[in-house]
């Protein structure tokens, strides 16, 4: 049990790791704006996962640095990545969105007690 425990703590550090810089966060940040509600979370999240993606492979074949070609989908790597991916999307974005509702609600709550 404690193995399962030890691997799932090991993927969340690294999805929040693989997201902790400037790429993953604006990509959080945009998708944290347009979210609306927690039903919009996961696929927030996995619209978000497609985005750095794309911007990871097709950014070096738009500059001229690499052939253009699909990314890897037959290889378990590529897969993994993208598992680790969604899930520090899922956690950077529930965040955002967590401190998101906070802010919104105490803006609201100051503003309706000016206006009385």
């Amino acid at each position: 049990m404690q193995a399962y425990l030890d691997q799932a703590v090991q993927i969340l550090r690294e999805g929040f790791a693989q997201i902790n810089d400037p790429k993953g966060l604006i990509i959080a940040l945009a998708a944290t704006i347009f979210l609306r509600s927690w039903k919009q979370w996961i696929p927030a999240a996995i619209v978000a996962v497609l985005i750095h993606v794309a911007i990871e492979h097709f950014a070096p074949m738009l500059a001229g640095q690499s052939a253009i070609a699909l990314p890897p989908l037959m290889e378990a790597p590529f897969w993994n990545r993208v598992g680790v991916l969604l899930v520090g999307y899922l956690i950077v974005i529930g965040i955002f969105f967590f401190a998101k509702r906070i802010l919104m609600t105490a803006a609201g709550a100051g503003g309706k007690a000016k206006a009385h």
